[in-house]
């Protein structure tokens, strides 16, 4: 049996492709999401993770958090030497070697404004960059975002596994939220007992927006002390277990038969992101289903541009917003999905100081067809 390879080993290839020697991760105080990546633990203190495109790879770390990465590593399958400072003129003596060579790769984002956009590779910080060309003055410095992009956006059949598995746990949370939210609660408190329920398997992968009335007309409601009252609320929220994320939103009606006017507006949701979920194939352009939805919006009336006024998706992986163009009507062409690709599927209608409905699906890119790990019902559920 072929051993699949690990994440070191797939960074690895990636470096010696685009002729670097090594690629350095600094992280402290969680300053980057690549870190709990590549290691698979917390480590809060200042570390330094490098990869080499020799294979010597080095993690530098404190002295009460590098046997845990140690412990990691190894379970994971990692050949690397982990060691530990004491003082940062140690840490210093330690860091010169790696970091003087001809080429180095550090996560900063060198295209941040292009629709092909590295913003997710800007992760470290203004003094750490600046303190490894210190170190370092003779090094060219490269954006560590071809390694990153490789090894996120197209997700492996570990990671796959790992979607339906939280996916699933989420969805059954969910089912039974209808039984214990009832009107009076504040949103905070319904946001606190979703969440509750989610550590005890995982983690929140986000902040829950939690939305009641007019507040569902702001995509991105901050969960207040408002309670809950009869009429639209709408829940986008999401957990991590293990490597992956779920991003669910379903939109309730509480109390009482919802107004037609509600009713006729999710239906035509509804039907629009099941004809975009034809599209979510692999060589196909990023902003094709977002096309056929708001295609199929307009034809019933809806002022999509008016109404619908965000993304159709994005990515979703190891963070709820993962590595991977968003999907959106204005996509240039060459953008384009990958099969085993993860995107959102969250089309939406706002109107301001009303109400809004959200949508929102967990879809894996296929060859011919997609799988959509997620659902919304059909019908419009009532609490």
């Amino acid at each position: 049996m072929i051993r699949s390879m690990n994440k070191f080993e797939k960074a690895q290839t990636v470096l010696n492709e685009i002729d670097a020697e090594g690629w350095l991760i600094v992280c402290v105080e969680d300053s980057d999401i690549n870190s709990r990546f590549m290691i698979g633990v917390t480590s809060h203190a200042r570390h330094y993770i490098y990869i080499g495109a020799d294979g010597k790879h080095k993690v530098i770390a404190v002295e009460m958090e590098a046997p845990m990465i140690a412990r990691s590593l190894k379970d994971k399958g990692v050949n690397a030497d982990v060691v530990s400072y004491n003082s940062m003129l140690e840490l210093t003596t330690l860091l010169i070697p790696l970091v003087n060579k001809p080429r180095i790769a550090l996560n900063f984002g060198n295209e941040i404004l292009s629709p092909e956009g590295t913003a997710f590779a800007d992760q470290i910080r203004v003094g750490d960059f600046f303190s490894m060309k210190t170190l370092a003055p003779q090094t060219e410095f490269i954006s560590a975002a071809p390694i990153i992009e490789r090894l996120r956006s197209v997700k492996s059949s570990e990671e796959l596994k790992d979607l339906r598995n939280v996916c699933k746990a989420t969805l059954e949370l969910l089912e039974k939220f209808p039984d214990w939210v009832k009107v009076g609660m504040t949103e905070k408190e319904v946001k606190a007992k979703l969440e509750y329920e989610y550590m005890k398997v995982g983690r929140p992968s986000f902040p829950a927006i939690v939305a009641t009335g007019a507040h569902s007309a702001d995509p991105h409601h901050n969960t207040s002390s408002k309670k809950i009252e009869p009429g639209v609320l709408l829940v986008d929220t999401g957990l991590q277990i293990d490597e992956m994320c779920s991003d669910i939103t379903w939109t309730f009606w509480v109390r009482d038969k919802p107004v037609q006017e509600f009713i006729t507006a999710y239906d035509a949701l509804f039907e629009s992101k099941e004809i975009a979920h034809n599209f979510f194939t692999d060589g196909t352009p990023n902003n094709l289903p977002a096309k056929k939805c708001r295609k199929y919006l307009a034809d019933k009336g809806y002022d999509h541009e008016k109404l619908f006024f965000h993304g159709y998706g994005h990515s979703l992986g190891f963070e709820a917003h993962d590595i991977g163009g968003r999907i959106n009507w204005n996509m240039p062409d060459n953008i384009k999905l990958k099969e085993n690709m993860v995107y959102t599927s969250e089309p939406g209608l706002y109107w301001t100081d009303k109400w809004g409905i959200r949508l929102e699906d967990d879809v894996i890119i296929g060859k011919d067809k997609c799988e959509k790990v997620t659902y919304n019902s059909k019908d419009p559920m009532i609490i």
